[in-house]
């Protein structure tokens, strides 16, 4: 009974929040809604991944394939579906645009699902730094925020090579951001996100 209107929502091997279940059948009670997934898990329908968090189990070549850690995290906090409500940050972010090629041992996320200013979680013995975004990410100006959360991650330093530049105004073209709206979406940002942009140029060059 459970599984028909999560089978029909949400595909194989992707995270399912017991919340998600809930709002499925809101003429049911919490408790039943969990005791309908205990069933359906022992029937090996569903797969619980940690308390509250589960999956369709997906049958692959290689065996039944469930969810990980960085999957669960990244439902909950940057995407899901169509909607967008996170980044990556930190040093995964300066990777991303050739800015540093450090490893990072702790994946940080900027997000809207968060309410402090910075807290760390830990998703199955994997650890994840939260913050709380300044404006509210969504599908249509994440990419800003990607942007400038880049150039706030550089802190004093705005001297970038060659290579990151043509990284960052691949970007800014591929995405076709506006100069006013980044301008508009930097004023929720300290002021050294400006002086970075200024003095990076590429606000002048590429917008």
């Amino acid at each position: 009974m459970l599984l028909e209107k999560v089978q029909e929502t949400y595909q194989k091997g992707e995270p399912i929040f017991i919340e998600d279940i809930l709002s499925l059948y809101p003429e049911f009670t919490r408790a039943y809604v969990f005791r309908l997934a205990k069933q359906d898990e022992v029937n090996g329908d569903l797969v619980r991944f940690s308390r509250g968090v589960y999956c369709i189990p997906k049958e692959t070549v290689l065996g039944e394939v469930t969810i990980t850690s960085t999957m669960v995290a990244n439902t909950k906090y940057v995407s899901s579906k169509d909607n967008v409500y996170g980044i990556y940050s930190g040093l995964s972010l300066l990777n991303d645009f050739a800015v540093s090629t450090q490893v990072p041992n702790i994946t940080e996320i900027v997000t809207n699902n968060e309410t402090t200013r910075k807290r760390v979680v830990d998703i199955e013995g994997m650890k994840f730094v939260l913050r709380k975004s300044r404006f509210e990410i969504t599908k249509d100006n994440y990419q800003y925020y990607t942007l400038l959360q880049l150039f706030l991650e550089l802190g004093n330093n705005s001297d970038l090579s060659t290579f990151s530049k043509e990284r960052i105004l691949e970007y800014i073209k591929l995405n076709n951001l506006d100069k006013s709206k980044l301008i508009q979406y930097a004023m929720s940002f300290p002021a050294q996100v400006m002086k970075n942009l200024i003095g990076s140029n590429i606000i002048n060059v590429s917008l």
